[in-house]
């Protein structure tokens, strides 16, 4: 890439065309079909020439709400060109990540406590993991009110990354979720609206395969911790939020324990690394 491009393009800008030749070169590393690789190249393409177009937005009111909101559809992008990586589960690693997951949480009875406790516990952490698609054009939002164009760009920048290598980790560690492996958990469904909102949302719009790392953890930790870092007064309510998220994620089943606190982990390095680079 040529150094007057590179001056052209946001940090944003040049973190998604990387990673989607990151995408593209994982499609040939890993021994994939066809059709995913073929699907893999196809949405790095799009993805990267959207990104290298937002360098032309007019600078006018119009052209910041543009740049505010559009990468919310980057994350998205990565996390659909991701989907082609998706094959076989490897049941040998959900036994594993079942088995730590009933040694830290059989103490809690938690399937117990989820389908005859208290209706309300269970709406509020579902309605918390339904929220993440919310929160990352809201801290976005937060960021602009705060800093303008320098404060969006970092911190879609973090996020960014916090939740788009996290897709990446398909190629190596296919799993499903846990809510499918084990019975119980089907039957939250007819005790909260908000589950089943969320399973809704995962049966239509999603690939139905576990990250490892967690994106939903990754992304609400990078939230928050991209607001602290650029000081915008509303952090410590995504701080919560992101907290509420991350127990939501396992609570409900929807991911691992690893899963969750490896992307919050994803999360605050991907943060210290561009944090530093400033």
């Amino acid at each position: 890439m040529s150094h007057s491009l590179e001056m052209m393009l946001s940090r944003l800008d040049l973190v998604v065309v990387w990673w989607c030749l990151v995408a593209a070169v994982v499609a040939f590393v890993r021994p994939l079909e066809a059709a995913p690789r073929r699907h893999v190249l196809g949405g790095a393409s799009v993805l990267g020439l959207t990104a290298l177009a937002t360098t032309w937005l007019p600078a006018t009111a119009a052209g910041d709400v543009v740049r505010t909101l559009l990468p919310a559809l980057f994350v998205l992008g990565a996390y659909w060109t991701a989907a082609g990586y998706v094959v076989a589960p490897d049941t040998r690693l959900e036994a594993r990540l079942l088995a730590i997951d009933h040694w830290a949480l059989d103490a809690l009875r938690l399937p117990h406590r989820l389908t005859t406790g208290p209706r309300w516990v269970l709406e509020g952490l579902e309605a918390a993991y339904l929220s993440v698609y919310a929160l990352l054009p809201l801290g976005a939002w937060a960021a602009w009110a705060h800093g303008r164009a320098v404060a969006v760009d970092r911190y879609w920048t973090v996020v960014f990354l916090a939740e788009a290598s996290c897709y990446l980790a398909l190629a190596w560690l296919p799993t499903r979720p846990p809510r499918d492996l084990e019975p119980w958990a089907a039957a939250l469904r007819t005790r909260s609206t908000f589950r089943h909102a969320n399973e809704t949302v995962l049966t239509h719009g999603s690939h139905r395969m576990n990250t490892i790392p967690s994106g939903h953890a990754a992304g609400a930790v990078a939230v928050a911790v991209s607001l602290a870092w650029l000081h915008v007064p509303l952090a410590p309510l995504f701080a919560v939020a992101a907290l509420a998220i991350c127990v939501a994620t396992v609570v409900g089943r929807y991911h691992f324990l690893v899963d969750t606190l490896a992307g919050a982990l994803v999360a605050l390095a991907w943060w210290w690394v561009v944090s530093a680079s400033l």
